[in-house]
């Protein structure tokens, strides 16, 4: 039975200053006692020059080891009686987005321009690429990619524990509070989705996944308690003893699915035992407190992996001899071969076999410049295309480089290294060389100067990254029906065009844009008609669509106001007042290319849910501009 740390462990506990002055406390009195005992040893009836020397030694040793307890990281037990601290959640935009309002996430702050990819519920997002490389190393937290099932909990930091059980000695059951008194440790670490770059799988053939592009990934600085000083702190048992797995998940009835409701997964014993890994219980991104989105007000962080182990609300930790049983760990997060389909893997149940579940991410990149649409003359000089690259597990980037002839021959790309420039800044103790670890856990950018003439004249540019293995991207897309794990090189087209005074140059063509935004080489025009539904709602071409500007405030007035019944579909604005009375009760707001809202649509089985439909089916409508939230 797992019982409240603050009662049953306070006697493991140092008293209430810090473990490495304790440790000093406790060396000066053996110190002192030994200096007593060394000046006295002839009345004491002890030998007088070798007691003096063995209490002489006794002495240094005891402050030596107190002065280098806590850099040698000997100590993993609490700072001391913990410290009311009642952290609100961190809010990453002053005011809720109007596409929130009417939602159970109508309490979350978020960042306007982050592209979101399933409608207006659950919050899934992207940043723009320009925005996420443009602001550096550090991913501004607002800007971080988000991913969630469902509503996000309200946690109050108070009130939240943490429940450790299973194949341990002591079962504990940890506050917010008791968890920040333990010894913290801080890192920047690169922290991707599985996810990343699923909309050209898609556009290959349509999987289960909603469309992310190539900007699903952010890096922070993560700070909190390392997962084994929580183990070991309750009595982890050893592989020998049957503990091979550790098991996370958040709150239950949090998701309609599963036993319980819970997302949860697992890692391996060594994995998060073995300090190299750096496997945090994390309460800090950036040096603040979580935002609800990003798991206020506790976490897991595992360098290395995808986002989808990182188990945000963490609520329960239980040590086991097999992986979790969580729904979620295993019917999601999987790379199943080429030839299953989504029928194939229920029918066989592919979801089981151990062999193809993800944990490290593997070696990617993307370019950033030149932009979808942006425009170079071929006016002479050099143009500096640029990028990003990383990879899981620890493993250091080696190579960046890019192709003009479709991948024949290479040119190498100069690579910055943020990561060591981060630790030779901030200087941590234990990370005074860092490379010396073998631990890379964060993205590189990589640029290089090209020829305009030779950019001009290419029919592509694409790009590709190597990993310390010597492991590299693949040419073409290895489709599979979860769409996780694309890392094909990353391929721009490039076209002819002339500017208005009839100069001539390329224009760049990326192969799709996030969400259900259309466009991109992948996309073929009759396909972007279908994608954004245009056919069917006005028969738009998206070239063709006007220039006006909506906000979220003009939609909903013009609507209270009975000026219309004015929906946002797929980001262009439209007048339904055609064949609708009124606007749907899930707002104004519709999305429906490059994601699955579609299918589960069509798929209700609710009596009442299918009177809605038909009720809200559509026909022939005004277009009358774009949707600029």
């Amino acid at each position: 039975r797992a019982v409240r740390c603050s009662s049953h462990c306070a006697r493991d506990r140092p008293g209430p200053s810090s473990p490495a002055m304790n440790t000093l406390q406790l060396a000066a009195i053996i110190g002192g006692v030994s200096s007593v005992l060394a000046y006295n040893a002839e009345s004491l009836g002890f030998a007088p020059l070798g007691s003096r020397l063995l209490f002489v030694g006794v002495f240094f040793a005891a402050m030596l080891l107190g002065l280098l307890w806590e850099p040698l990281g000997l100590d993993d037990t609490f700072k001391g009686p913990p410290k009311e601290n009642n952290f609100k959640p961190r809010q990453l935009y002053p005011e809720v987005d109007g596409r929130d309002k009417g939602t159970p996430d109508n309490w979350v702050g978020r960042h306007p321009s982050l592209v979101r990819l399933t409608g207006r519920h659950p919050f899934n997002c992207e940043p723009p690429l320009k925005d996420l490389m443009d602001a550096g190393f550090i991913t501004p937290t607002p800007l971080h990619f988000v991913r969630n099932h469902g509503k996000v909990p309200k946690i109050n930091w108070n009130d939240h524990k943490i429940t450790v059980t299973g194949l341990v000695n002591k079962p504990c059951t940890f506050t917010m509070d008791e968890l920040v008194a333990m010894p913290s440790h801080e890192l920047p670490i690169t922290f991707p989705c599985a996810g990343n770059r699923r909309k050209e799988e898609n556009m290959v053939k349509k999987g289960l996944g909603f469309s992310w592009g190539p900007a699903a990934h952010a890096t922070s600085v993560w700070k909190g308690v390392r997962l084994s000083t929580v183990l070991k702190h309750c009595g982890i048992k050893t592989p020998a003893e049957g503990a091979k797995f550790v098991c996370f998940r958040g709150p239950k009835k949090e998701l309609p699915k599963g036993a319980d409701g819970s997302y949860g997964t697992s890692i391996a014993y060594n994995r998060a035992m073995e300090k190299q890994w750096d496997v945090l219980i994390a309460y800090e991104q950036n040096g603040k407190p979580l935002a609800p989105d990003h798991g206020f007000p506790v976490r897991m962080l595992i360098p290395g992996f995808i986002g989808g182990r990182m188990v945000k609300w963490l609520s329960h930790i239980e040590v086991t001899s097999h992986e979790s049983k969580n729904h979620f760990h295993y019917y999601d997060n999987r790379v199943l071969p080429s030839h299953v389909t989504a029928d194939i893997a229920n029918e066989e149940d592919w979801w089981h076999n151990p062999d193809f579940i993800i944990n490290d991410i593997n070696v990617q990149s993307a370019i950033r410049s030149p932009e979808h649409k942006e425009i170079v003359l071929d006016d002479g000089g050099k143009y500096t295309v640029k990028g990003y690259g990383y990879c899981g597990g620890g493993k250091k980037i080696i190579r960046c480089e890019v192709s003009l002839d479709i991948g024949v021959t290479w040119k190498p790309c100069k690579i910055t290294r943020h990561e060591r420039e981060w630790y030779k800044k901030n200087s941590r103790t234990d990370y005074e060389n860092f490379d010396s670890r073998g631990k890379h856990w964060c993205w590189v950018f990589w640029q290089i100067d090209l020829e305009k003439k030779d950019l001009c004249a290419a029919p592509e540019i694409r790009c590709r990254a190597w990993d310390q293995d010597h492991n590299t991207q693949p040419l073409h897309i290895a489709w599979n029906v979860m769409g996780m794990l694309n890392n094909s090189s990353y391929r721009l087209v490039i076209h002819e065009t002339k500017d208005s005074k009839d100069n001539k140059g390329v224009w760049f063509e990326h192969p799709t844009l996030p969400g259900p935004q259309p466009g991109g080489w992948m996309v073929p025009e009759a396909d972007v008609r279908k994608q954004a539904i245009y056919a069917s709602l006005g028969g738009v071409d998206p070239r063709n669509v006007p220039e006006r500007k909506f906000s979220t405030s003009e939609i909903t007035s013009a609507n209270e106001e009975g000026k219309g019944v004015l929906l946002a579909i797929d980001g262009v604005v439209f007048d339904a007042s055609s064949v609708l009375s009124e606007v749907p009760p899930n707002g104004f707001e519709v999305t429906v290319g490059g994601t699955s809202w579609g299918q589960d649509f069509a798929g209700l089985k609710d009596a009442d849910a299918k009177k809605l439909l038909a009720k809200f089916q559509g026909g022939k409508l005004k277009c009358l501009g774009v949707y600029s939230a």
